[in-house]
């Protein structure tokens, strides 16, 4: 699997625009927010037999990589509830 293409890649665009949208609605409770990332990772976990861990490692450097770029205090508030749930995920594994 290519580093450009892959589930990985659209879980890491998800959690971006979910990011997004967390910033932008105030309104929007963390908690829910990130229990609706985290099933997402755990439908594509259960549907495809590869590395799940490594799958897991591929969205979490991607996203440390998208914190430090972010400028917006609940964009990354959201980043970094995503990156601490699925080390926790991946620790579980």
């Amino acid at each position: 699997m290519s580093e450009n293409y892959g589930p990985y890649v659209q879980m890491g665009t998800l959690a971006e625009r979910m990011a997004a949208h967390y910033q932008t609605d105030a309104n929007l409770e963390l908690g829910p927010h990130l229990s609706h990332y985290m099933e997402e990772v755990e439908v594509n976990i259960a549907a495809h037999s590869f590395d799940h861990v490594g799958f897991m490692n591929k969205i979490h450097d991607r996203l440390e990589k998208s914190v430090m770029a972010a400028s917006s205090l609940r964009h990354n508030e959201f980043l970094h509830a995503v990156i601490a749930a699925l080390q926790d995920r991946i620790n579980q594994h």
